[in-house]
């Protein structure tokens, strides 16, 4: 992606990536139960796994004008998993 960035820039061509954490799909629900999701989920910092509509959001973002002077950066939608471990967390009740 940094490659395809640095090759377009003087074209003034976004290139972007993104990084998802772990969304729910149905791939998802073929491999894993909904216990072990949902269980997971609450361990996310965020409280639940990510939907495909938390990537499109993303994706959306990057193609709109609000995105247009960054490029060549990775976005990374994952409800905070990264930080996992590193701070006591508790998902807002809803």
């Amino acid at each position: 992606m940094r490659t395809v960035a640095g090759e377009l820039i003087g074209l003034r061509v976004n290139v972007n990536a993104i990084a998802p954490g772990w969304i729910d799909t149905p791939g998802e629900r073929e491999v894993f139960s909904s216990q072990i999701i949902e269980s997971s989920g609450s361990e996310i910092p965020w409280g639940r796994l990510g939907l495909p509509s938390d990537i499109g959001k993303a994706a959306v973002f990057l193609c709109s004008d609000d995105a247009d002077y960054i490029t060549a950066e990775v976005l990374t939608v994952d409800g905070g998993i990264r930080l996992k471990g590193f701070l006591n967390h508790q998902a807002p009740a809803d």
